[in-house]
């Protein structure tokens, strides 16, 4: 890996200042600086009175509160999750989380005949709350791969029109903004929703990638609330060596495992399960995975749910989700 090379990913993905050091709980949310929604998804924002809770219905006892990967936001697809239910998310959870959550219903109903996500609405951030920004040039296009001169000519080409040192900058600023205002703004979204629907649930988290950070923030003050149903991510750049919550097993840890204390999942935290392929750069970071994404577009960190045959990981993560999702009640 060239220094520029290293400059680029390395600054982009191993630095993160400034970061804030907590979530705001509904009770005490203030309005934060709203990120602008990009227009061509305007149609697409929350709007959380789609999730009042239905005449005769009763309340639901978890909402799946959910945080995509950075720069996911385009081809968004509001989804109803199961035949019966009365919810359809507005799209915001991205392809990855999406696949999990369809993989994880199917799975659900194959085994006990009964669907999962029925009465489980699936509150996924908006670009207005989180715009999931890392604005960083892509080398390979989908489902390319790059051998290394090809890759040295494209990224040349890219370091000629834009210095790595603006490269990495601009995507440090975007990306601090983009988890701050998530941070800031979670909390107002539960209350939203909570006054909407008249409900007090319990909430299972679910992010990938940026997501898993912007929701690590919000894990004290729920589980504090005794209402953390449990948390599920995928491909986090937060996750420690040797973390006991790794399905995978070891894996060398995150591109941001060195952080902030306010940062850090909270220890006394219990319920939480982190999904990191081996060799995906956030998650199990070296300088191979690090090339590895640049030559293929990604590399693993993109392939959570989206890819056929299904990992030997696949089944596990989606059980103890549904454990979760079954096993916590919102009133003891």
């Amino acid at each position: 890996m060239s220094p520029s090379l290293a400059a680029v990913v390395g600054a982009a993905l191993l630095t993160l200042a400034g970061a804030p050091s907590a979530g705001a709980s509904p009770a005490d949310a203030s309005a934060g600086a709203a990120v602008g929604a990009d227009p061509a998804v305007d149609a697409l924002d929350t709007v959380v009175d789609a999730f009042a809770t239905p005449a005769g219905e009763r309340c639901p006892e978890v909402v799946v509160l959910a945080a995509r990967g950075s720069e996911q936001n385009s081809g968004l697809e509001p989804t109803r999750y199961s035949e019966q239910a009365p919810w359809v998310s507005n799209g915001f959870e991205g392809p990855n989380l999406r696949a999990f959550l369809q993989f994880a219903e199917q799975r659900h109903l194959e085994h006990t005949g009964e669907s999962l996500l029925a009465e489980v609405p699936v509150l996924a951030l908006n670009a207005d709350v989180y715009p999931a920004a890392l604005p960083l040039p892509a080398l390979a296009e989908q489902g390319e791969e790059l051998n290394p001169v090809e890759t040295a000519r494209r990224l040349g080409g890219v370091l000629e029109e834009t210095p790595a040192h603006v490269i990495a900058g601009q995507a440090l600023h975007a990306f601090r903004a983009s988890v701050e205002g998530a941070a800031a703004g979670v909390g107002g979204v539960l209350a939203d929703f909570e006054a909407a629907s008249g409900c007090e649930p319990g909430y299972l988290l679910l992010g990938y990638s940026q997501g898993a950070i912007v929701l690590t923030l919000q894990e004290q003050w729920l589980h504090d609330a005794g209402r953390l149903a449990g948390a599920v991510y995928l491909g986090n750049p937060l996750l420690a060596p040797g973390d006991p919550g790794t399905v995978t097993g070891p894996v060398r840890g995150g591109a941001l495992r060195a952080v902030p204390p306010g940062l850090r999942p909270g220890a006394e935290v219990p319920n939480r399960l982190n999904y990191c392929l081996p060799g995906d750069f956030t998650c199990d970071v070296d300088l191979d995975s690090l090339g590895t994404a640049l030559t293929s577009h990604g590399g693993p960190h993109t392939r959570y749910f989206l890819v056929e045959p299904a990992s030997p990981w696949d089944a596990a993560v989606a059980d103890q989700f549904a454990a979760w999702v079954t096993g916590y009640t919102s009133h003891p």
